[in-house]
């Protein structure tokens, strides 16, 4: 009886084993490429220098962040005090507009004078806004210049105060031309940021959740989550999507479907894949300045429609912010390597290698430096049988666990016995023998 009901119990397990196996992937589509893209960081909160980003806006200024707070407006986004007579603040004025903001400034002892209208076009926006000036004075002497504007359903101003009304005309003319705006951020829409602040997308009807942006829709959820790559990281976008899609074949997500629109005005491409979890993904290939971006959007597959629709929107306002800086990770220069280790094996009729790469303290060394150009010689008593040359931008490209088939040396027919390799890569050289059998 005993054996009877372990054996019942062992077919059991099985059949659950292969229920589970049929019924779901090894893991989520997120995770196959947050863990495939080790070399890279979610794109979501980034440092922009001395900007202040106001991602549920679209609008940037230069200069600090203030304490985010809730509430009545209007609301303190940024500012900054240089002293006790001089100034600078940008303000969310909320539905009501200029007249919360009024009512503040004349609560703290300013005087404002007639408003008169100021065109004016931010870096970014498609048309000129026309934006009011008002002047102002306080008791203790000190003078100011507000500068309110509508875009996008949205009312903002910028607030200067200086010692005299000159310098603060002077001084608000300065931010103003760097104060940047993205078009079509209404009251439910955000903008975040991605690649140091160069780039931004308009997503409405989304919210931040942690490291991912979430949607409701038809009684369910829509998912986002955004990587950047370095460009160093891979020879171009198509390697990296050749990449990203076996992993995620192994795992379980077969491509469906693929389309090639321009993101940001460059060709991008937009996969789409299912698995057995109930879940349609849309992923975004594309290489931008600094680097490339990969957009992974999830719904369950009841919406595969909204999804399409919702990726459409996202790559069609993916568009550069005007925000200068860092695009990404430094250059870690080749000229760190003080050793190449090159391995190689046979696979079938071919010679597969690779190598690894030492500091001077026989540690490993990465390296990003584009342009490094690397040659290897499959010689057999001195004699050439194969050569093959080229140029990596990373170690990782030629790591012997990334890709090795795409760098096969084809041996001939009837080749057998001992062969030498020799690796030139920049200015360093190393070589290894192989036993083809």
């Amino acid at each position: 009886m005993g054996k009877l009901a372990f054996a019942i119990f062992a077919i059991e397990a099985a059949i659950i084993a292969v229920v589970v196996g049929l019924t779901s992937p090894s893991a989520d589509a997120g995770d196959v490429i947050a863990r495939a893209l080790d070399a890279s960081t979610d794109a979501m909160a980034v440092p922009v220098g001395d900007y202040t980003w106001v991602e549920d806006g679209g609008v940037g200024v230069r200069m600090p962040p203030a304490p985010l707070t809730e509430g009545a407006y209007p609301r303190l986004l940024a500012s900054k005090w240089v002293d006790a007579s001089r100034s600078n603040a940008l303000w969310a004025l909320g539905p009501d507009g200029f007249r919360a903001l009024k009512d503040k400034l004349e609560a703290d002892g300013a005087s404002l004078s007639g408003s008169v209208n100021f065109p004016w076009r931010p870096k970014g926006y498609p048309v000129e806004i026309v934006a009011h000036r008002t002047p102002m004075s306080f008791t203790n002497g000190r003078k100011g210049m507000v500068l309110d504007w509508s875009a996008s359903e949205r009312n903002f101003a910028l607030v200067v105060i200086d010692s005299t009304s000159e310098q603060a005309s002077r001084r608000l003319d300065e931010l103003l031309r760097e104060v940047i705006q993205i078009d079509r951020v209404g009251r439910q829409a955000i903008a975040p940021l991605f690649f140091q602040g160069r780039y931004t997308a308009v997503l409405d009807g989304w919210q931040r959740e942690d490291d991912r942006l979430r949607k409701r829709a038809q009684h369910a959820w829509l998912s986002l989550r955004i990587f950047q790559v370095p460009v160093t990281d891979f020879e171009n976008a198509g390697r990296l999507q050749f990449e990203l899609e076996n992993k995620l074949d192994a795992a379980g997500f077969k491509r469906s479907a693929g389309l090639k629109p321009y993101i940001a005005g460059v060709e991008g491409f937009v996969g789409e894949y299912f698995g057995n979890d109930g879940f349609v993904q849309r992923i975004a290939y594309v290489r931008l300045e600094g680097g490339y971006l990969v957009a992974l959007m999830q719904a369950p597959e009841a919406m595969r429609t909204a999804l399409g629709e919702e990726m459409d929107a996202f790559t069609r306002t993916v568009q550069l912010t005007g925000i200068s800086g860092p695009t990404g990770p430094g250059v870690l220069y080749f000229n760190r390597v003080a050793k190449v280790r090159c391995l190689a094996w046979q696979d079938g009729r071919r010679v597969l290698w690779g190598a690894f790469f030492d500091d001077s303290r026989q540690q490993p060394a990465i390296w990003r430096q584009e342009g490094v150009v690397w040659n290897i010689q499959l010689t057999k008593g001195g004699q050439m049988i194969r050569e093959r040359e080229g140029e990596a931008n990373t170690s990782r490209a030629l790591n012997p666990l990334v890709d090795p088939e795409v760098r096969a040396l084809e041996l001939p027919e009837g080749q057998v016995g001992d062969f030498e390799l020799t690796l030139r890569i920049g200015n360093e050289q190393t070589s290894t023998r192989i036993t083809i059998r």
